[in-house]
């Protein structure tokens, strides 16, 4: 069966997939120029989830993950089983004469003491280990997805604000060329314009670069190849409030670093009672059916006891087991402090950030957009200086930029709080 095959419904288990929607091979400039409402039908990227969805499919990390937890699975039915039993097949008295007796029998190691169980519950624990690990690759991989898809969002509406930057001085520019011609005194800010409409075709241009850089990046998380179209983006996700309390509660019952931590203490625990179990001796049964020449056909029975001498050799064994306890708990407090203390700092940059786009969004974008209509007005009517209105657009686009950028690291910061509660934005 091919790879696909195998791991499709193990992907499904840690990821919780649903349907696909994935576009043919169209040229990135192609897509742009398409209508979003068609776009949203054919390919990806409308939505953060629509990525998601994606990337839980085709990202080959967490293929990998789900090929690791079949194996887990698969060794299960290897543990806490009988081992494969010993043929044994004798001549006795062998001379010139021929072999007086000949002896075929089967010999079998037994362990005592409820290792076999024990063997069977280290297994288990491991595939819940390789469970919970797989988990904490899918959810790290859906908040890198959102982080960059705020990203290419925010490359998207930036080139819509360096695009309606350009066609603003565009305009200003033909109004000046119209108004004074090529011969008049006012060339000065004839040329002030060409500038500024230079500098704003520049940022365009780069804005657009970066726009498709988001995209590569966003297509290399889904597991696609980097120019591979995506849908126009439609807007920041829209993030849920919450309060510290309540994260920490989320996390301790679902971030999978905790889960995968008591899955390896448990692994830990039981090959301690495992190894506590080196003095309880195993046993070997065997049988064997003996032909003699002119004798009736007999049987042998055989019972053998491993001693338990290497007294040495058990104890390191028994130390070491418990080492490896004591540093598996150690872990675990140390991932729990962590992962508290690394949601608290979370938390509280995210509900700083929160408000600071609130104070952009009420306080500084509109007294700047007011500011740009009023410098157009001033200068429509002569009132105005040119270099004022330039200054106000210069203004207004880096209170815009400077917003998107708060958006993005605010879109960034839910995320990682999401994973570290163990759940998806």
């Amino acid at each position: 069966m091919p790879v696909k095959g195998i791991h499709s419904a193990l992907i499904a288990a840690l990821c919780g997939l649903g349907a696909v929607v994935t576009g043919g091979g169209v040229a990135f400039a192609d897509v742009l120029a398409q209508k979003p409402a068609v776009i949203d039908r054919q390919l990806p990227g409308s939505t953060a989830d629509s990525v998601v969805e994606l990337a839980r499919r085709l990202n080959p990390t967490v293929a990998a993950a789900a090929l690791e937890f079949d194996a887990a699975i698969h060794k299960i039915g290897a543990a806490g089983v009988l081992s494969d039993p010993t043929l044994i097949l004798e001549a006795w008295d062998v001379n010139r004469q021929g072999v007086a007796q000949r002896r075929v029998g089967i010999e079998q190691d037994i362990k005592l003491g409820g290792k076999y169980e024990l063997e069977r519950g280290i297994a288990r624990a491991e595939a819940d280990a390789a469970k919970f690990q797989g988990r904490a690759v899918v959810t790290e991989l859906i908040a890198r997805v959102f982080a960059a898809h705020g990203e290419y969002n925010a490359a998207y509406e930036a080139v819509g604000i360096s695009q309606e930057i350009k066609r603003r001085f565009d305009e200003i520019l033909n109004l000046l060329r119209s108004r004074y011609g090529t011969a008049s005194v006012d060339q000065q800010d004839v040329i002030k314009a060409e500038i500024e409409a230079a500098a704003a075709e520049g940022d365009l241009v780069r804005r657009q670069g970066e726009m498709k850089s988001a995209a590569a990046r966003l297509n290399a998380l889904i597991g696609r190849q980097p120019l591979a179209p995506l849908a126009r983006p439609s807007g920041f996700h829209a993030l849920k409030a919450t309060t510290l309390a309540q994260t920490l509660t989320r996390a301790r019952k679902a971030n999978p670093l905790l889960a995968l931590a008591i899955a390896q203490l448990d692994v830990a625990e039981r090959t301690k009672a495992l190894t506590d179990l080196n003095y309880v001796p195993d046993l070997t049964l065997g049988a064997k059916y003996v032909q003699r020449p002119r004798v009736a056909d007999t049987g042998e029975f055989l019972v053998g006891i491993k001693l338990p001498l290497q007294y040495e050799a058990k104890n390191a064994e028994q130390r070491a087991a418990t080492a490896r306890l004591s540093a598996t708990q150690a872990r675990g407090e140390a991932i729990r402090l962590r992962i508290e203390g690394e949601i608290a700092d979370t938390w509280f940059t995210l509900d700083a950030l929160r408000k600071v786009v609130q104070i952009y969004e009420a306080r500084q974008l509109p007294p700047s957009r007011s500011s740009v209509e009023n410098a157009r007005n001033g200068f429509q009517t002569g009132s105005i200086d040119l270099s004022l209105v330039f200054e106000a657009e210069r203004r207004l686009r880096t209170v815009q930029l400077e917003l998107l950028k708060l958006r993005v690291e605010l879109q960034t910061k839910y995320a990682e709080m999401e994973r570290l509660a163990g759940g998806s934005p």
